[in-house]
């Protein structure tokens, strides 16, 4: 009954509404059909409008459980790209119903019956899958209306996908590209070297801060109130008493008693395959071989390491370890029990050859007294029971908490939960608070109900959220978050800065230094002056890598990247380029040769590179039929509408 509860109750509000995705923008056409009261829209689409809440609900979803979620002119543009892909979404719709494609109610069913998400052990559950829609606030209609619509779009997309092809001429250039090699050397500048005897003024500093005074300022920040459920501490509130475990240990009984124990040893010899030769003795000539060797009194142990197809037995004599009744083929088992300690079995047949058993030792069952079990009976009784509480006060905490969304109080009082303050923190989160660096936190903070623009007045109470497990704690945790305070960014002054920009303003300068040598040497190298005899003058580092390849170890990737790239215009001559690594050195850099790749018709390489070849153009001209569809259709975006403060 346990497990058949922990099952149940399972990621049932970590999943949300994200169950429903086959398509990433599945939700908004639910939105809509459940929706009610005038919408502000954002956008037209042939007819159809998206409200500017169905956009900030997609949004709110895509950014579900991202630790740094956009600001400012990055969260606009987020906001526009996914308002495109709804729109895309909603053409890809028209374009497949317009083309007479349909799906069959029975697909939608089988879809859903066959969603891991609505079963209990392995079968579907019609109770799972009414809880996980009513705690998204979804009913069947609605949700089956949407996965039909996504299916429908899967069905018109496929369509394009496959139909791309591409020839062996094409595979085999690629193949050519993908094992090209070049010959290269290169110098390394390091940029530490232009730090030292670097100096930055006050007079820069403070240049460089009021020409960008914009970017010093302070990230917003919030305080939440919340109420924390869990599991542990219910438990910890569980009195029993001495008869309460007493009966729990005479109905449980058998749970407290330990298994005999046989552990044993194997030679393996496998079943003879197809793809042996004819000649070949059988596996079952072999092991009678083995057997006769034994009856010589050969040694057991040096028999399995020598003849025992079994690799993780073999090399330990075949021993395989302590086995309890039940574990091994029933011939296998039956041989063991007929044995007694040291003593081998004739071979035994099985599906997997044939075995020459060998009895090591036994351990017999055993029996806790109830002394020495009521430890775990205390704890195994208190488990279940908390489970059990804490599934039921989850779903109150989610009613009271819905019903009463402007406060939190109704729901701490009836379920005696204190209302915690959170310190002060941003959209990143606080990485030493586990509780606010939980991304499913950090996501409910910042959404648009809590959020509210930082108006605690307007804040409701984010729905439940299930929390990653904290440091030492045991069971599930769930937790409703609300707005309690907000601090706007504030600029930073001077004196808060200085450091940071100091930093900056000697990185900058030393680029722009090394940036200058560089250029400098490179044109010495590209007038005829040898590269190594030039490392060597500059005390820097000169490297002949000879050839290798793209993704070659040892190489900075910048690098490889860069004269991956650099034309080759002379077979005779070298080609000379600039680049700069990861750390930032600076790097002049020769390609003194090219050779592509060798095709080989069996390369295990050429089907990866077919089937990625073939997905690049179908995806290519899958865009390109989307672009068609929205320089035909009839859309109509209100910027003025997306763009507003008071949207998310």
């Amino acid at each position: 009954m346990l497990q058949s509860i922990r099952d149940r109750a399972t990621g049932m509000f970590a999943w949300v509404i994200v169950i429903l995705l086959i398509v990433p923008f599945a939700l908004w056409g639910i939105q809509e059909y459940l929706g009610g009261g005038t919408a502000i829209n954002v956008a037209n689409v042939e007819g159809t409008t998206i409200s500017r809440n169905t956009l900030n609900s997609q949004v709110d979803l895509q950014l579900r459980g991202e630790k740094d979620r956009p600001e400012g002119e990055e969260l606009k543009k987020f906001r526009r790209d996914t308002l495109d892909k709804m729109i895309q979404e909603e053409l890809l719709y028209k374009a497949a119903v317009d083309s007479g494609l349909t799906v069959h109610e029975a697909l939608v069913v089988d879809k859903i019956r066959n969603n891991p998400n609505f079963q209990v052990d392995g079968a579907f559950s019609q109770q799972r899958y009414e809880e996980l829609l009513r705690f998204n606030s979804l009913d069947p209609t609605g949700y089956q209306a949407t996965l039909a619509r996504e299916l429908l779009i899967q069905q018109y997309i496929g369509g394009i996908l496959n139909t791309g092809f591409v020839t062996t001429q094409e595979v085999n250039e690629l193949l050519k590209l993908q094992g090209r090699q070049l010959e290269l050397s290169y110098i390394q500048i390091p940029l530490e070297k232009y730090k030292q005897n670097l100096s930055v003024t006050d007079e820069q500093i403070e240049k460089y801060y009021q020409e960008h005074e914009q970017n010093f300022v302070t990230p917003e920040k919030v305080r939440l109130n919340y109420l924390l459920l869990s599991s542990e501490s219910i438990q910890k509130q569980i009195n029993l008493s001495e008869q309460q475990l007493q009966e729990y240990y005479q109905v449980h009984k058998d749970s407290f008693t330990t298994l005999e124990q046989r552990q044993v040893a194997h030679i393996l010899i496998e079943k003879k395959s197809p793809s042996d030769k004819e000649d070949s003795p059988s596996a079952q000539q072999q092991i009678e071989k083995v057997y006769a060797e034994l009856q010589q009194g050969t040694d057991f142990s040096e028999m399995a390491k020598k003849y025992s197809d079994d690799p993780g037995s073999a090399n330990l004599g075949g021993d395989i370890g302590f086995l309890e009744p039940g574990i091994m083929p029933a011939g296998f088992e039956s041989a063991v029990n007929e044995l007694q300690v040291a003593e081998y079995s004739k071979p035994v047949e099985t599906n997997l050859g044939y075995h020459i058993i060998k009895l090591l030792a036994i351990k017999p069952a055993t029996n806790k007294s109830f002394a020495e079990a009521r430890d775990d009976v205390k704890k195994t009784m208190a488990a279940d029971r908390a489970e059990n509480l804490f599934l039921d006060q989850k779903e109150v905490l989610y009613n009271l908490t819905f019903e009463n969304p402007e406060s939190l109080e109704i729901a701490a009082r009836d379920l005696d939960l204190e209302i915690k303050t959170t310190p002060w923190f941003g959209r990143n989160g606080l990485e030493a608070d586990k509780f606010l660096s939980d991304p499913n936190v950090l996501a409910a903070a910042f959404s648009n109900d809590v959020f509210s623009d930082g108006n605690p007045g307007r804040s409701i109470n984010s729905r439940l959220i299930e929390l990653k497990p904290l440091p030492g704690a045991t069971g599930e945790q769930v937790a409703v978050v609300r707005l309690a305070d907000y601090q706007p960014s504030q600029p930073q002054k001077l004196q808060e800065v200085k450091a940071e920009i100091r930093t900056t303003l000697a990185n900058k300068l030393a680029s722009e230094a090394m940036n200058n040598d560089m250029q400098s040497w490179l044109k010495q190298i590209q007038d005829g002056a040898d590269m190594q005899q030039l490392a060597q003058q500059q005390s820097v580092l000169y490297k002949d890598a000879g050839w290798i390849g793209r993704g070659e170890q040892g190489y900075d990737p910048i690098l490889l990247s860069s004269a991956f790239k650099t034309p080759k215009k002379s077979q005779a001559k070298a080609s000379y380029s600039t680049s700069v690594t990861i750390e930032g050195d600076g790097v002049i850099y020769a390609v003194k040769g090219i050779k592509d790749g060798e095709v080989k018709a069996e390369d295990p390489m050429r089907n990866f590179m077919s089937q990625f070849m073939q997905r690049s153009q179908t995806t290519a001209e899958l865009a390109a039929f989307i672009a068609q569809l929205k320089a035909q259709a009839d859309i109509e975006i209100f910027e003025e509408r997306l763009s507003s403060e008071d949207i998310l």
